[in-house]
């Protein structure tokens, strides 16, 4: 069966399954019917929200639809429209050589760069930059994968002198929030954005007064929607990989680029914390 054929059939199954559906759970499938290659880059509370329904009602009409949830037709999707120079991870298989491995990691994490590069909001960086500079606390949040990300920008903060903490621990991170107040700043990484612990914790920081900055990938999700800036990344991987290996490049390098701009913007005395730091670090 040629791809067009894959998805006409999925997109037939749900044009069938729409009589049996409620009125919200019609928009839902409706939506995925009319913006197939969009749907497989939002996340269900994207999706929720394009729809003007709660994320339950996503959950239910992919059920009803026979998958186990949002997730397993998103997949499903992508395998229907995706096309091969799309999916470059997808494309590596059992058989090639360490070479051909390379090449295509590579390429993958280059075009993932420059889509992120292209599409990446420049005021929000800017923003950012300003939100940090002005801070009196800086607490970073981030989990799992999305940890050693949130660790490099902790890094590169105590490398400039700033107030700056990172916790990857849930019950740290919520004791760290909750203590926050007003001119504190959260950069809460999450390539998500529905890490239960970083949103919910987050939140809490909010309420306090706190301002939130997020790094996720690109699309609503339940992290943005606490965010006052918010920054992503942009990758056909995001649309059907959990392990994002591209667009954590990619957020290294948007995290790299707020430091060096901070950097740029600190005054002298600021510049000079750097040095006294490398000097630290020497024999």
């Amino acid at each position: 069966m040629s791809k067009i054929e894959n998805r006409s059939t999925l997109v037939l199954k749900i044009e069938n399954a729409i009589p049996n559906l409620s009125k919200s759970e019609k928009r839902v499938a409706g939506y995925i019917v009319e913006n197939p290659e969009q749907v497989i880059s939002l996340s269900v509370a994207a999706l929720a929200d394009a729809c003007g329904v709660s994320d339950p009602t996503v959950v239910r009409m992919c059920q009803k639809l026979g998958f186990s949830g949002y997730q397993s037709l998103k997949l499903a999707m992508a395998a229907a429209v995706v096309s091969p120079s799309e999916a470059v991870h997808e494309a590596v298989t059992p058989d090639d050589d360490m070479k051909t491995v390379t090449e295509k990691v590579f390429q993958s994490a280059v075009f993932t760069l420059q889509l992120t590069r292209d599409t990446l909001d420049m005021k929000a960086m800017g923003d950012a930059v300003e939100t940090l500079l002005g801070a009196g606390k800086i607490v970073i949040l981030g989990m799992g994968a999305s940890g050693p990300i949130a660790a490099d920008l902790h890094h590169k903060l105590l490398r400039l002198g700033m107030d700056a903490a990172v916790f990857t621990d849930a019950h740290l991170q919520a004791i760290a929030c909750s203590y926050l107040k007003k001119g504190d700043v959260v950069f809460a990484v999450s390539h998500s954005g529905s890490s239960k612990a970083v949103v919910d914790n987050a939140a809490v920081a909010k309420k306090n007064g706190a301002r939130i900055i997020t790094l996720t990938s690109s699309g609503k999700s339940p992290l943005t929607k606490l965010a006052d800036i918010s920054l992503t990344t942009t990758s056909p991987e995001t649309k059907y990989r959990v392990v994002a290996l591209s667009s954590r490049a990619a957020a290294l390098t948007i995290v790299d680029s707020v430091y060096t701009y901070l950097a740029m913007r600190c005054e002298d005395a600021m510049s000079l914390k750097v040095e006294k730091s490398m000097e630290h670090l020497k024999y």
